[in-house]
C-alpha cells in the first residue's frame, strides 16, 4: 500500500491487499485530492483504490469547454475495466457529480456497490438553474464562481477552478436529470449520503434517489453541518466502510444459503439412490 508522493491534480491508485476494488470519481471542476483522504482510510482496510481524472480537470477552466457529460462517463467506465484487472468486486463511489456518474455505471455486473455523496437529481431552485444557465450562455462564455461568507468558511482552501464555462455547466445539470430518469434501473445496494447544509444540493435529493431506485438495500446518511464535498470527513470514511462491510457480509450470507442448499440437494438425491442433475 505504498502512497505516491504528490497527488495534486493527477489521478492516483492505491494497492490493497484483498480482491475487493474502489472506483472513486471527483466532482465537476475538483480534482481527484479531494477523494484522497477517504481513499486512505479505504485503502488502510485492505481495498484497492482507484480515483481517476476526468477529462478538462486538473488544468484550466477553459479545458472544459467542449467536453460533455458522455466524455465524462466515458472516462469512468475506461477507469472501472481497469479496474477489474485490480478486482473482482467492485464499488462505485463519487462526490457530486462523480455520485451521478457511480449511479450511472451500476449497472455493469462487476459493481456490488454504489456510494453516492452529494450526487444531485434535484439542485437549489432546480428549474431556475437550468433557465439561468440557458440566458447566461447567450452573453457569457465563462463565469465566476461566488460563495456567501459562512460557506467559504466550510469548504477551507480548495484547489478546484475558481471560474466555469457556462456550457460546462449545462453539461452538469443535464447530467442531473438523466440521473434522475435512470434511477429504476439501479438494483444495487446504494448508501446516499449529502450534508446538512450543502449549499447547491436539495435537501429533497436524498430522498428522491432513495424512492426512484429499486435496490433492496439502501440508506441515507446525513453528514452533519459540512461542506458539500466531505470526504475528508471521518464520520463520513467510517460509515462508508461500514457500508462495505455490510455488503460484503450480505454477499457471504447469501452465497452461504446457496451452497448449503446445493449441499441439502444432493444429499437428498444420494439418499434416494438417484443421480445427480445440475441445472441454473
Amino acid at each position: 500500500m505504498n502512497l505516491q508522493e504528490n497527488y495534486q491534480n493527477k489521478p492516483f491508485f492505491l494497492k490493497g491487499s484483498n480482491n475487493i476494488g474502489i472506483l472513486l470519481l471527483h466532482g465537476w471542476s475538483s480534482p481527484p485530492e479531494e477523494l484522497l483522504p477517504l481513499a486512505k482510510y479505504l485503502n488502510s482496510l485492505g481495498y484497492t483504490v482507484s480515483a481517476p481524472l476526468f477529462r478538462g480537470h486538473g488544468t484550466k477552466p477553459e479545458d472544459l469547454l467542449g467536453i460533455t457529460r458522455q466524455d465524462w462517463i466515458a472516462d469512468a467506465r475506461k477507469s472501472l475495466e481497469e479496474m477489474k484487472k485490480q478486482a473482482s468486486k467492485i464499488f462505485v463511489g463519487g462526490i457530486s457529480m462523480g455520485g451521478n456518474i457511480s449511479m450511472l455505471l451500476s449497472e455493469d455486473e462487476s459493481i456490488v456497490g454504489i456510494v453516492a455523496m452529494g450526487a444531485s437529481v434535484k439542485f437549489h431552485f432546480h428549474s431556475l438553474v437550468r433557465i439561468v444557465l440557458f440566458f447566461m450562455g447567450l452573453t457569457k462564455t465563462y463565469r465566476k464562481k461566488k460563495f456567501s461568507p459562512g460557506v467559504r468558511k466550510k469548504m477551507g482552501k480548495r484547489d478546484a477552478y475558481t471560474y466555469y464555462p457556462v456550457e460546462s455547466a449545462r453539461e452538469v445539470a443535464k447530467l442531473a436529470d438523466e440521473t434522475r430518469k435512470y434511477l429504476p434501473r439501479i438494483t444495487k445496494p446504494i448508501l446516499i449520503m449529502q450534508s446538512t447544509i450543502d449549499h447547491m444540493v436539495s435537501k429533497k435529493s436524498p430522498q428522491i434517489i432513495f424512492d426512484g431506485v429499486s435496490s433492496r438495500v439502501k440508506e441515507i446518511y446525513w453528514v452533519k453541518n459540512k461542506y458539500h464535498v466531505f470526504a475528508g470527513e471521518k464520520s463520513a470514511q467510517e460509515k462508508i466502510g461500514e457500508f462495505i462491510d455490510a455488503v460484503i457480509a450480505i454477499r457471504l450470507r447469501r452465497r452461504s444459503n446457496f451452497v448449503d442448499s446445493k449441499l441439502h440437494g444432493i444429499a437428498a438425491v444420494s439418499a434416494q439412490g438417484g443421480s445427480l442433475a445440475m441445472t441454473k
